[in-house]
């Protein structure tokens, strides 16, 4: 006996909910994979090398020097009297410390680097940029 044609459509379409399914979970698998491998591959770049985050170090030529990629990691080694703040282009220029992006002063900040482009950093303890705490990580993608 041949099951009736409905048997047949109501297979077919089982069988197309369990690939569309089995499909997204292996989008999904897929995507969390691209992300693992692009935390593995980031690098951590400590800002100041041992001097750190204080007065005194040439931290544009630091940056410079350096090549920054999308997840890559800054490292902040520092005391209590500075702190570290991601500004805007003119918050930067004028070491205008009153609109950060992000501020910390717990002496050990990691930024990761999220956005390509010029991203700004500066000391957001009065005075100190204007001493030099400051740099751009031109951030590739």
């Amino acid at each position: 006996m041949v099951p009736p044609s409905w048997f047949f459509i109501y297979l077919n379409h089982k069988m197309a909910r369990s690939a569309a399914r089995t499909t997204m979970a292996g989008v999904v698998v897929v995507m969390w994979w691209c992300m693992v491998v692009q935390r593995l591959e980031a690098t951590v770049f400590t800002v100041g090398e041992s001097s750190g985050w204080v007065v005194g170090v040439d931290y544009d030529a630091w940056a410079k020097s350096k090549n920054f990629k999308l997840g890559d990691l800054l490292v902040f080694d520092y005391s209590s009297a500075y702190a570290i703040d991601e500004v805007f282009e003119n918050d930067y220029n004028t070491c205008n410390i009153d609109h950060p992006i992000s501020s910390d002063n717990s002496g050990s900040t990691v930024i990761s680097l999220l956005n390509a482009g010029p991203n700004y950093f500066i000391c957001g303890t009065p005075g100190y940029c204007a001493q030099g705490m400051k740099f751009i990580a031109n951030v590739t993608a």
